[in-house]
């Protein structure tokens, strides 16, 4: 300190020097914000010359736009040292901290503003936040490009693939991390629409864990769900056990059939859904989770809410998004997509190369497929395994063919004006093929499950031919 007293003595303006000398802007005022002195950096960042920067309060300053905030008017308004980022009329930007000098007996005497530009930083840190937005942007377009690849062994999750609407949908909904429900019937790929949306998520890294609230019995789902402390009770494990919501920390639970929880468990997954904490059983303090829920069902929920067996607080809960997954007999177009998909998977599987018939995939059409895209599934590998190389009619499980009548029936229907009329065309039409193929009427009359003299009576009746018949057999 000596030597720098020292110095001072031999060069008045040293200290001066030195705050000049500095890269970063140096602004003194006195206690009520009049610029006293400025240092060379401090005319550089405002862009005004020392002298008309001098002798004026800062508050001024501030209305004329010179800087925005005043650091120093803040620093004084409060009483202590402040730090902000202040603009200046070219737009750059400074970091700036205002510093009170006080005397001996605590009374503020002056305030320095110490700023250091920070345009450069705040450009650099904009870039990288756009460049960070670009690349998560692009990995998602990457990761829908990828997981068709990755799950083209899953045929139910590829059929996903030819519905652009629900793919259109599950990006939307996967971009935010709100709660989601599925709807739709038994087999239509609920599970699959849940997991997809989780992979094109930003939680895609983290773990995505299911369960079902239909299989499993209702004492032990809560501990599923919410784990539970050590001791909780008889029969516990003596660690506790961790639920899925602890196992899916930072990603995705998904709770197929939510119809069927049990009311006490709809009001705890309720409270986790509001405030982001649950409480494991045997516990007495509520642990934070982060968690997105999935949910799905079969069942009309809206109609549940007003007989009073689902919580209506969270059905609108469940349902601020929602997919709603069409029947595979509403969506006739996807049937033969999916039937040659299945094909070459379960070939691929079994190591054979069977193949359909153009009739077999005509009934597929017709059939109504209760069991949807689950059932098309399983009928394709029992049809693989059981069939000969070529998968034809006689492969098909007898439920089909007799849709294949009823359509047959109903298709014949529109041609005909009354009941009474297509019936007869129905019995006449059963008793030529009959007669085609038994060489006697008696042998036909056993196959129509008639006697033979009702029989002659219907061939009388409508007129038919006996020799032509008779000729056309020879």
């Amino acid at each position: 300190m000596d030597q720098l007293l020292k110095l001072a003595d031999q060069r008045p303006h040293f200290f001066i020097d030195i705050l000049n000398s500095i890269n970063d802007a140096i602004y003194i005022t006195d206690k009520n914000g009049v610029t006293l002195w400025v240092n060379h950096i401090s005319e550089v960042m405002t862009q005004v010359p020392r002298e008309r920067l001098i002798g004026r309060n800062v508050r001024d300053l501030e209305r004329e736009k010179v800087f925005s905030p005043s650091v120093t008017r803040l620093a004084s308004e409060a009483n202590s040292n402040v730090s902000t980022v202040q603009e200046v009329k070219d737009g750059r930007k400074y970091i700036a901290t205002g510093h009170l000098v006080k005397d001996e007996y605590g009374e503020v005497i002056a305030i320095v503003a110490h700023c250091r530009d920070i345009t450069e930083a705040v450009k650099t840190s904009s870039r990288l936040r756009e460049t960070e937005e670009l690349l998560e942007k692009y990995s998602q377009e990457l990761r829908k490009l990828k997981i068709p690849l990755h799950i083209s062994d899953d045929p139910v999750k590829k059929e996903l693939i030819l519905h652009p609407s629900t793919e259109e949908l599950i990006g939307k909904i996967a971009n935010v991390d709100t709660t989601a429900l599925i709807t739709g019937e038994t087999g239509t790929g609920k599970s699959a629409t849940a997991e997809r949306i989780h992979l094109f998520s930003n939680r895609h890294k983290a773990p995505f864990m299911q369960i079902n609230c239909a299989s499993m019995p209702e004492q032990l789902l809560e501990s599923e769900l919410f784990g539970y402390k050590k001791g909780a009770f008889t029969g516990a494990s003596t660690s506790g056990k961790q639920g899925l919501i602890q196992a899916a920390e930072g990603g995705t639970l998904f709770l197929d059939e939510i119809g069927e929880l049990p009311s006490h468990l709809q009001a705890k997954l309720l409270h986790f859904l509001q405030s982001k904490t649950y409480l494991p059983i045997g516990a007495r303090e509520y642990v934070q989770a982060n968690v997105r829920i999935i949910a799905a069902t079969n069942r009309n929920l809206e109609k549940m809410t007003e007989e009073g067996t689902f919580r209506s607080d969270l059905y609108y809960r469940l349902h601020i998004l929602s997919i709603n997954l069409p029947p595979l007999r509403k969506r006739k177009e996807v049937i033969e997509d999916l039937a040659f998909c299945f094909l070459d998977t379960y070939n691929r599987k079994y190591n054979v190369n069977k193949r359909m018939t153009s009739q077999v995939l005509a009934i597929f059409q017709s059939y109504h497929w209760p069991g949807n895209i689950r059932e098309l599934e399983n009928l394709v590998e029992r049809l693989v395994i059981l069939s000969d190389q070529t998968i034809d009619e006689k492969d098909l499980p007898q439920k089909m063919m007799e849709n294949k009548q009823l359509s047959g029936f109903l298709n014949q229907a529109d041609h005909f004006s009354s009941m009474p009329e297509l019936l007869k065309n129905m019995e006449r039409n059963m008793i030529l093929d009959a007669l085609k193929v038994e060489k006697s009427t008696r042998k036909a009359a056993q196959k129509l499950g008639v006697t033979q003299s009702l029989l002659m009576r219907r061939v009388r009746k409508y007129g038919i031919d006996m020799q032509a018949e008779s000729a056309h057999q020879q």
